[in-house]
């Protein structure tokens, strides 16, 4: 193999469309290399053979400066990948060589690979090879918009340059594999995820088996400052972002979920309530969730209600909300789903962290894995730690009370709020959920994201967080500083800005800087050609050459000719089982139900309303927003207002509202307009 096919097929190995959106690390082993080549009938000797020989064209002489050359206006060469790849291949290759070398040394190693004499020293020009990283991230994140995944060129430890391939050699593509059924043994969230220290405990308690002996000393390391500890913790949060809660568990894929604690306050009767959902990254089933404890002592049914909340959880024998204080929160709960695909934890704590439930589009409070910076909070804990809690509530937080709740938390448990922790130096050795986070990350939420990749409608841009951030870190968009006056550590992107721009964000402390991410705003989106796209037909089966001519579509593209029957929103929700469907319109009386009663004629439904055994769900139908304000009227049919009175007013507390906040609102007021019938 020459070079170049040399360097596209490890770029491809790690470079492709299932990593968009994802954390790529350059993860190079001499395995690796040997079975790149074998599909080729080459080995690991002629990818060093052509390493030296280098890309067709370079004229000059020395390793590092022939990977200089290849990169040289690599982009008007439309060429599929960056052409210094294998260069910066070899260089991790070289990372994780082990022989009889000293701990740090580098350049033996390097030069031992190459059939050198292993001396030390500076490889000759391997100072500028970090030109070559630097603009590999360049391409994957702004070139590519991360479609074939992220790379980010951090460096660790003292000799930056050194520091580069080093921190692409932190974990293993074996303890890469095995992280996932380690985050579902843990107990971790992707979504809501506590900060590094308390990561680091768990991981080094649950992957014993799993994790080098290096990696597992790294872990338990307790200096925040060791900076090749930071940059593992920071490579296995981006792994824990990424998993969607699949694991491989004694020969078997379950799918993981935690049970998140929610609550309302009632601060002049002092109570609490409090209740159970699911949060998962997964895709929730079409079906209601029937779950059960391990024992089978108890059933709950819950439905989704947004991309990673469940609806409340519902006790079966009763089809009452759960109260989740009557569950341990110290030993944790934990449920499946009756073929056992799904298990939902709710994770063993002497203390639970909540914050304002309005940034999940919940009410209330939610729990949450971590402690805010800077912003108010809640804490939740047993009597056990109300000496250590109240001294560090005094010294190192502002605002911090014990709430008078004398209803609804479980036995032995306080409720506390505090407008800010300002520390967490008391705290954190004891109680490590009540650390804050040591990494500075910059991370994206929100928006209407284009596939995976970091490309996003124009008109719906993501929010950006700053975790970990001090007020000496600023945040600029191209070069643009960002404010961050709404909330800390929450940042809106300029909302002038034109489309299909390419957005470059640094967190900077002065001129140095400590994260970057980009993103691209687009207007328009072109579909995949027909000739690309799989084709389906009518039964879902895949068309194949054969099939020429035969009608099918694959998403929104249509192939040949289709008669499709004129949409009707009365299919919007389908009768299932003993279900009923009831269409509900924006006068007093208007009211049918279905299956039983025909279609209106003369209105148009606002409301579908289904109802089950238990919890109803609402369904806006109508044509806009405008036209469906309730509407003052008088009807003679007593029994079509009394129908219409009760499943928008007395049924009220049954019925799930609208996931939309103005379709909340045009609830609201036919709830009002119910209640003056």
């Amino acid at each position: 193999m020459d070079y170049l096919k040399w360097n596209n097929s490890i770029a491809a190995h790690f470079f492709k469309n299932e990593m968009a959106g994802r954390s790529v690390h350059l993860y190079v082993t001499e395995e690796l290399i040997t079975g790149i080549g074998q599909e080729s009938g080459a080995d690991f000797s002629d990818f060093i053979a052509a390493i030296k020989t280098g890309p067709h064209g370079v004229t000059r002489q020395g390793l590092c400066v022939k990977a200089l050359q290849s990169r040289d206006n690599w982009q008007q060469r439309e060429l599929d990948y960056p052409p210094y790849i294998a260069y910066l291949a070899l260089f991790v290759l070289a990372a994780g060589i082990e022989g009889t070398f000293a701990t740090h040394s580098y350049y033996p190693r390097l030069r031992t690979l190459l059939g050198e004499e292993p001396t030390t020293g500076q490889y000759p020009s391997f100072d500028r090879m970090s030109k070559l990283w630097e603009d590999l991230e360049k391409w994957s994140n702004e070139d590519k918009s991360g479609e074939l995944g992220i790379f980010n060129s951090h460096s660790i430890g003292k000799r930056k340059h050194i520091g580069l391939p080093i921190a692409q050699t932190l974990l293993t593509e074996k303890e890469r594999r095995a992280l996932p059924a380690i985050f579902a043994a843990a107990d971790l969230d992707p979504i809501s995820y506590p900060a590094e220290g308390a990561i680091a405990l768990l991981l080094a308690k649950h992957g014993r088996t799993q994790l080098r002996k290096r990696t597992l000393d790294l872990l338990k390391e307790t200096r925040d400052s060791d900076e090749i500890r930071q940059a593992l913790l920071e490579w296995i949060i981006d792994e824990l972002r990424d998993w969607d809660g699949t694991a491989e568990l004694y020969d078997r894929t379950q799918i993981y979920g935690i049970l998140r604690l929610c609550c309302k306050l009632d601060s002049i009767a002092k109570r609490a309530t409090l209740s159970l959902r699911c949060s998962t990254k997964h895709e929730f089933p079409e079906d209601d969730f029937l779950l059960s404890l391990e024992d089978n002592s108890q059933s709950f049914s819950c439905s989704e209600y947004s991309s990673v909340w469940s609806s409340t959880l519902i006790s079966e024998s009763d089809g009452k909300t759960v109260s989740a204080s009557d569950f341990n929160w110290r030993e944790g709960v934990k449920m499946r789903s009756a073929d056992s695909k799904w298990c939902f934890k709710l994770p063993a704590s002497p203390i639970r962290v909540f914050v304002k439930g309005e940034t999940e589009g919940l009410p209330g409070l939610v729990e949450v894995r971590q402690l805010p910076t800077q912003k108010p909070f809640y804490l939740a804990a047993h009597q056990e730690c109300l000496e250590l809690l109240t001294k560090w509530g005094k010294l190192s937080c502002q605002g911090f009370e014990k709430l008078q709740i004398i209803d609804g938390l479980p036995s032995g448990w306080h409720l506390f709020k505090a407008q800010a922790a300002c520390s967490d130096e008391l705290i954190k050795q004891e109680y490590p959920i009540l650390a804050f986070p040591t990494n500075v990350r910059l991370e994206l939420a929100g928006g209407i994201r284009l596939e995976r990749g970091n490309k996003f409608f124009n008109f719906a841009p993501p929010k950006l967080f700053l975790q970990g951030g001090s007020e000496s870190i600023k945040v600029y968009c191209n070069n643009q500083l960002l404010d961050s006056r709404n909330s800390a550590g929450n940042y809106e992107l300029p909302a002038d800005t034109p489309a299909e721009t390419k957005l470059l964000i640094e967190a900077r402390s002065g001129e140095d800087i400590i994260r970057r991410c980009s993103l691209l705003l687009v207007e328009n989106y072109s579909l995949p050609s027909q000739s690309n796209a799989p084709q389906f037909d009518r039964f879902g089966y895949r068309l194949t050459h054969a099939d020429n001519g035969t009608a099918g579509v694959a998403g929104a593209l249509v192939q040949n000719v289709v008669d499709f029957p004129p949409f009707n929103f009365n299919t919007c929700l389908p009768i299932q089982g003993k279900q009923r469907i009831l269409f509900v319109g924006k006068q007093a009386g208007q009211i049918v139900t279905l299956p039983g009663e025909s279609l209106p004629t003369d209105w148009e439904p606002v409301w579908a309303i289904s109802k089950g055994r238990h919890r109803g769900q609402v369904m806006f139908c109508g044509t806009n927003l405008s036209d469906s304000e309730p509407a003052i009227s008088k009807c003679r049919n007593r029994k079509k207002m009394r129908e219409w009175k009760e499943i928008l007013w007395h049924d009220r507390k049954i019925i799930s509202p609208p996931d939309r906040q103005e379709l909340r609102v045009l609830w609201k007021k036919f709830q009002k307009e119910a209640e003056r019938v």
